[in-house]
């Protein structure tokens, strides 16, 4: 997983290197950088005491893709890492962070449609909607719109030369497309977009709390929670229409009314429809926003350990590979647990009892999903720290951490289910001495079943054979079946053609 990715983004580190002066050092500086994937120049400073007497500066340009907290440190250790691996006389002089700011744009975009024809198409027919929906053409010009003069120069032939006629096209700029004036200055106070969502997230869940309330609060007391909410309609519409453009206090109060309204809505169904007392809904709401921060953490973090990785150029292949692996290893595994369950509690060998191919494939799925959700957080942890250009900084633990923990969660995985299996047998083995059929366990169902010989001597494996108690039996395998004696707590097998079974009756077999 590649700490420094080289695609490039807005954000890069320009980086001072001072190399020995000798084409062979110089050389080996550049090739090394150069097949990271950086760009590489000469300086052309002229003051020699920046780098010192016997060397030559290099310009480095380094792409991230990340966050710009730990960007320059991450840098630069990644630069010394690769000069110590190689021994390679280069060193940092100076480093500095820039960033092209993106988000404020100024250009404006224009949509060229059909224009309507009048009377020749009714207002609502599909030939209107389709007028209406339809795009033939998108322009993109800086500063604010001007309407006339971009139809004026289309119409002239300008840009790409194709045709426009004003008689048959209608130039116009959607809603929110307006651009900025080249020359003004930059907006003051700019919201953050991860503060403007962490503000609307904040907001709406205020919103369902004060719904929630509504169910308890009786009297003026029920005033509170309305207040509440309206007073949320505003700083959460605004922060739902943070655009670059700004918006009327109207807009801004009806986005956020019918935002916090809904969820304030969906509080008072929740508190009114959840069976038991109110403290225990709430404790629902904690448990389900806590699930929630957890999902979302973790969905993040895999993005950003996966995206631009190793992964993301390998999946074409990398996913195709995995599909013959788990058709292999889920039914394997589920093999497995039913062979513990039938062996430790009940002595009977697992080709004995036949199983569908499907429940094999079921019972592996909680111990290998528990494994594949503990794996998938660690990689989500990763993800973060490469986001945050931590791995760089703590490669060589990571390296050796990160593969030993995968390997251990899916071994305490397996060996979780294989105690699961345990459990269930030491259920059953308990149920069936007790005179009750145990409970099913991922097809594996067993009956209590009476026996009667049909002769006068019964072959029995591991006998006598109990004809008078109940005996346990998963069911007959080919022309055998195999019983489990409760009262000697030891398995049996007798043929089909020597033993009539019957299922047993609640007092017991006659």
């Amino acid at each position: 997983m590649p700490s420094l990715p080289t695609e490039p983004f807005n954000r890069r580190i320009e980086v001072l290197l001072a190399v020995v002066d000798t084409p062979e050092e110089t050389g080996l500086a550049t090739q090394l950088l150069e097949g990271r994937g950086w760009e590489v120049r000469p300086w052309e400073g002229s003051d020699p005491d920046t780098i010192g007497t016997g060397r030559r500066g290099l310009l480095v340009e380094i792409r991230l893709y990340g966050a710009r907290l730990g960007a320059v440190q991450a840098a630069v250790a990644e630069i010394q890492n690769l000069a110590r691996r190689h021994q390679a006389g280069m060193w940092v002089v100076d480093a500095v962070l820039i960033e092209h700011e993106l988000t404020r744009d100024h250009r404006t975009r224009y949509q060229v449609r059909e224009r309507d024809d009048g009377a020749a198409t009714r207002p609502f027919s599909p030939r209107a909607a389709r007028r209406a929906l339809t795009t033939l053409r998108l322009v993109v010009r800086p500063g604010r719109p001007d309407v006339d003069l971009v139809a004026e120069r289309l119409e002239q032939g300008a840009l790409t030369g194709r045709p426009f006629d004003p008689q048959i096209h209608q130039l116009r700029v959607p809603v929110g497309m307006e651009g900025r004036d080249t020359a003004a200055p930059p907006p003051s106070g700019v919201t953050p977009p991860w503060l403007g969502a962490l503000s609307v997230g904040v907001g709406l869940v205020l919103a369902l709390v004060a719904g929630f309330a509504l169910s308890a609060f009786e009297g003026f007391t029920i005033l509170l929670p309305i207040l509440m909410v309206t007073l949320l309609a505003w700083p959460v519409g605004r922060s739902l229409l943070g655009t670059r453009e700004h918006r009327s206090f109207r807009l801004q109060l009806a986005w956020g009314g019918v935002a916090v309204g809904t969820m304030a809505f969906l509080g008072l169904m929740l508190a009114l429809t959840l069976p038991g007392p109110l403290t225990e809904a709430a404790r629902i709401m904690i448990y389900a926003a806590m699930s929630l921060a957890v999902f979302l953490f973790v969905v993040y973090g895999l993005g950003y350990a996966l995206v631009h990785s190793w992964f993301s150029r390998h999946a074409n292949w990398a996913v195709p590979a995995l599909v013959p692996a788990l058709a292999l290893t889920l039914p394997w595994f589920g093999g497995l647990l039913h062979t513990v369950y039938l062996s430790t509690g009940f002595g009977i060998p697992a080709d004995a009892v036949p199983v569908s191919l499907y429940w094999r494939y079921l019972a592996s799925l909680k111990p290998l999903g528990l494994a594949s959700a503990l794996a998938l957080l660690g990689l989500a942890i990763g993800g973060w720290m490469r986001h945050y250009h931590q791995w760089t900084q703590a490669r060589t633990t990571a390296t050796i951490v990160v593969p030993v923990m995968c390997v251990t969660v899916f071994g305490m995985s397996m060996l979780a289910g294989m105690a699961g299996a345990e459990q269930a047998a030491g259920r059953a083995w308990t149920d069936a001495r007790a005179g009750r059929p145990p409970a099913p366990y991922y097809g594996l169902e067993g009956k209590l079943v009476c026996t009667e010989p049909v002769g006068k001597e019964t072959p029995v494996f591991n006998g006598p054979l109990d004809t008078q108690k109940p005996l346990l039996t998963f069911g007959a395998s080919g022309d055998r079946v195999w019983l489990w004696d409760p009262r000697r707590t030891e398995a049996l097998s007798v043929r089909l053609e020597d033993v009539v079974v019957t299922e047993a009756e609640r007092d017991g077999c006659g």
